[in-house]
């Protein structure tokens, strides 16, 4: 999990709009195959041709890695949850009092440790919202 954060790291520190960086959820297929499950990748990568089809938002209106349209500013702790498939990441933002808690859920796939879904605190899962049971963030 750290190496996730690790590398998309500037989508927290980089805020101008000439240095604009693609998160995450914004690669090919390759990238998020890096990171996230088969089903999972199948999940975002159907969002985004909804998003391609329609001209809008479909699902995603968020960086799910920071549950947040804006993460600057977030500092990051990640510790282990209740067993191997669940890590647990606390975000801090300065412009939030608030603490984020999401707990990600792993699967060991042929590949290794690769994200299943990720449960948010306040709303439904990722997979639940690209689902679409979720009714919005």
């Amino acid at each position: 999990m750290a190496r996730l954060y690790q590398d998309f790291a500037a989508e927290a520190v980089i805020d101008s709009p000439e240095l604009s960086i693609e998160d995450l959820f914004g690669r090919p297929r390759a990238a998020l195959a890096r990171y996230l499950d088969d089903g999972l990748v199948a999940l975002v990568l159907a969002d985004r041709a909804c998003s391609r089809r329609t001209g809008s938002v479909c699902q995603l209106d968020f960086a799910p890695i920071w549950d947040s349209q804006d993460p600057v500013g977030s500092t990051v702790k990640i510790s282990q949850g209740k067993d191997a498939s669940h890590v647990v990441v606390e975000l801090r933002s300065f412009e939030r009092p608030d603490v984020r808690r999401l707990t990600y859920v792993m699967a060991k796939t042929a590949a290794g440790w690769r994200v299943r879904d990720i449960e948010y605190g306040t709303h439904p899962s990722l997979v639940a919202m690209l689902r679409g049971k979720s009714g919005g963030k």
